[in-house]
């Protein structure tokens, strides 16, 4: 009975009783105010402020993240569905090795056309608008053309979804995007 410990009370709820402490701050917290994070407990206003500082970016590096995503697809989306198609199925093979390939390189110029700063959303934002710039790119490559052709509108939405949803330029999208996803943490 010598050395028993001290009752400590959660910083958060005083009228809770806790033996677990922040790892960083070392402030008394119960189960519902911790998060396990992969160095350990941690309470809450510490992992804010760790958020802070790891989320860096300007107003606009948001927008112009996504605005770099949907040109950029669009132009990955305009060489995929010009080229895929010319080639077979030997196009989904070139499908596999580019798609990660173009998704990596429209990370790498996101990344510098923003500094190198971090937004919470922008890796979603960037995947998102790289898949619509492909369909985008696709849309203005098969599309217009068959507008300018004549094609009467009811032909042209029975043509136009098999002409853009095209297997091997859906596999290189899915890449690319989730390349950007990945390589934008």
């Amino acid at each position: 009975m010598a050395d028993q410990p001290a009752t400590l009370y959660c910083a958060n709820h005083p009228d809770r009783e806790t033996m677990l402490r922040c790892n960083r701050c070392d402030k008394p917290i119960c189960y519902q105010c911790a998060v396990l994070t992969e160095v350990g407990y941690r309470c809450r206003e510490c992992v804010n402020a760790q958020r802070a500082r790891y989320y860096n970016a300007a107003p606009l590096d948001l927008p112009l993240a996504a605005a770099v995503a949907l040109i950029l697809g669009a132009l990955v989306g305009a060489l995929a569905y010009a080229i895929l198609g010319a080639i077979g199925w030997f196009g989904f093979l070139i499908a596999f090795m580019a798609g990660p390939a173009a998704g990596g390189a429209i990370a790498e110029v996101i990344r510098r056309a923003v500094g190198r700063r971090r937004a919470p959303g922008m890796k979603w934002t960037a995947a998102i608008m790289c898949l619509a710039g492909v369909l985008l790119g696709g849309l203005l490559l098969v599309g217009a053309p068959a507008l300018a052709g004549g094609l009467p509108p009811a032909m042209l939405l029975r043509v136009l979804p098999r002409l853009l949803f095209r297997l091997d330029v859906l596999l290189l999208a899915g890449l690319a995007a989730s390349t950007v996803y990945a390589r934008l943490l």
